[in-house]
């Protein structure tokens, strides 16, 4: 079976909202297809008998059925485009929509491996891509009522030579089963790597300064060639099995094709049919040759379409796998415990780390680059899990964070601020809090508009308004200017004064009185070590 039957009850699902207008645009193409596959050769048929035996009347008649036949023809493609349009639209929107709240239940650590390009590869490219198999069943509606019809009309002119086209069935099905696995092995691999060339794509543009300021440009292109070639050679793989399908299926009917021309050449010169019939039968048979090819140009396109929707499949239930991962409940005396946690990527980062943080305490995390600060807030956060030991923490949904990168939803921030108001943040304390990080400025602002030090104090601002029994924040001061530094800084105090702080700061002994303790990390050892004081 080229779509696995599972794949089969997955496209079922997504069609579903849609079904009112995906029934009203197949019931169109068999229409079509019935009438023009049809009325094409008996018209042809009548025609020429009717001119054969020097008919006017009959002659007239038929001509004007045919304006009217091709005339509502037309109208009937017209109106079935508008609604294709529509359909693949409202398909591609509403995938895009639900693989976006799939996309926030993946984990992190994934995220920030495969890069922003990846996804915008599998959230738009994916279902843009995935959304022709509106045309693809179309096609193949269209393609069976014309098998159908033009057979019926073959064997009504002349069964016996009808025959014939039984030989065409067992070989096309022999090409389709040899050719679609690969297809569909080499479509995964092409959308795989494509998405990853994508994100080695970003990576370069976001190296614009670097590659200017250090003439790497040639180095940039050899990273682009050698990022192409893994895609570009799974597309070749593609072509060429759907090209090497399609050759070898159209050879053979080409032939089949001859072979009833010639057979029902000979059966006019015996005066077996009519010459009417002949060009009937031909053009009967043409149009089904022209619908069984096209069902074999769509058997490439089903196998893609099965690695297309077994991909789709892979990415929900990359999710899942993140949402059955256990969420660690709050420690008995502390809010947050580490217990003998290790972590690392490459390399290890903490090893058997063990720490506690109490409910309303205010921690400072100090440490050179590379002890693993981040990674610690980002593991209290629950944006990572451990590989090993165990970690309480309190729900995601009492935790606010403002951890570098810090993007926010496309607009300003004042538009973003309002989201957050609709999901009940206090309108006073919005006001408050803006009016003391002086932002009432930059409402109408989009962050990527902004200096530094005004996009650093909307991230703060965001961060305290969220209600929470833990705050982290990792270089909150960091691009603020000098003097306004101790004025923030009692200001977050303030804000979390009814919860936890943990803030990570490199100038955090200049700070260190408003914290109730310090924790320095080193480098690592074995098991990893720390200093505390206060």
């Amino acid at each position: 079976m080229i779509i696995s039957k599972a794949n089969v009850r997955q496209l079922r699902t997504l069609l579903a909202p849609h079904r009112g207008s995906f029934s009203l645009l197949l019931i169109l193409a068999a229409i079509q297809a019935l009438v023009f596959s049809a009325a094409d050769p008996l018209t042809i048929k009548f025609l020429i008998d009717a001119i054969t035996d020097a008919n006017l009347q009959l002659f007239a008649i038929l001509a004007a059925v045919v304006i009217l036949v091709a005339t509502a023809g037309r109208l009937l493609m017209y109106a079935s485009a508008l609604i294709r349009k529509r359909l693949k639209n409202a398909f591609q929107e509403a995938l895009t929509i639900e693989l976006s709240g799939v996309f926030y239940q993946h984990a992190y650590q994934r995220l920030a491996q495969r890069g922003r390009g990846y996804y915008i590869s599998r959230l738009h490219d994916e279902p843009k891509q995935l959304s022709s198999v509106i045309d693809t069943l179309e096609a193949l509606v269209s393609s069976i009522f014309i098998c159908i019809t033009g057979l019926a009309v073959a064997i009504w002119i002349s069964w016996q030579i009808t025959l014939a086209l039984i030989v065409i069935v067992p070989v096309l099905w022999f090409f389709s089963n040899k050719y679609s696995r690969k297809i569909a092995k080499s479509t995964k691999a092409f959308q795989e790597t494509e998405a990853e060339f994508k994100s080695i794509l970003s990576g370069i543009i976001d190296s614009y300064k670097y590659v200017r300021q250090f003439s790497l440009q040639h180095t940039a292109a050899g990273a682009l060639k050698q990022g192409l070639h893994s895609p570009l050679s799974a597309d070749f793989n593609q072509v060429r099995f759907s090209a090497r399908y399609q050759t070898l299926s159209g050879v053979f009917l080409a032939y089949a094709e001859l072979a009833v021309i010639v057979v029902a050449g000979f059966k006019v010169i015996m005066g077996l049919i009519t010459i009417g019939s002949l060009f009937a039968l031909t053009r009967a048979f043409g149009m089904i040759i022209q619908a069984v090819q096209q069902l074999s140009t769509l058997v490439p396109k089903l196998a893609i379409l099965d690695a297309q929707l077994d991909r789709l499949a892979e990415f929900r239930a990359e999710a899942e796998r993140q949402q059955n991962v256990t969420p660690a409940n709050t420690a008995a005396t502390a809010l947050v415990a580490f217990q003998q946690v290790s972590f690392g990527y490459q390399q290890p980062i903490l090893n058997n780390l063990s720490l506690q943080i109490s409910p309303k305490e205010r921690i400072l995390l100090a440490g050179g680059n590379g002890t693993g600060k981040s990674t610690i807030a980002h593991l209290i956060a629950g944006y990572l899990q451990p590989h090993s030991g165990q970690l309480y923490r309190p729900h995601p949904d009492n935790i606010s964070a403002l951890l570098y990168p810090f993007g926010v939803l496309p607009g300003s921030f004042g538009q973003n601020v309002q989201y957050l108001q609709q999901q009940g943040v206090c309108a006073e304390k919005i006001s408050n809090l803006l009016e003391r990080l002086d932002l009432n400025n930059c409402l109408e602002t989009a962050p990527a508009d902004m200096s530094e030090g005004q996009r650093k104090r909307c991230q703060i601002a965001l961060c305290l308004l969220k209600s929470a029994e833990l705050y982290i924040l990792d270089e909150p001061l960091a691009n603020i200017d000098d003097e306004s530094k101790n004025t923030i800084c009692q200001l977050i105090v303030e804000y979390t004064s009814h919860a936890s702080l943990l803030m990570i700061m490199h100038e955090g002994k200049r700070f260190a009185s408003v914290f109730n303790r310090t924790i320095q990390l080193e480098h690592l050892t074995e098991p990893q070590l720390l200093r505390q004081t206060g």
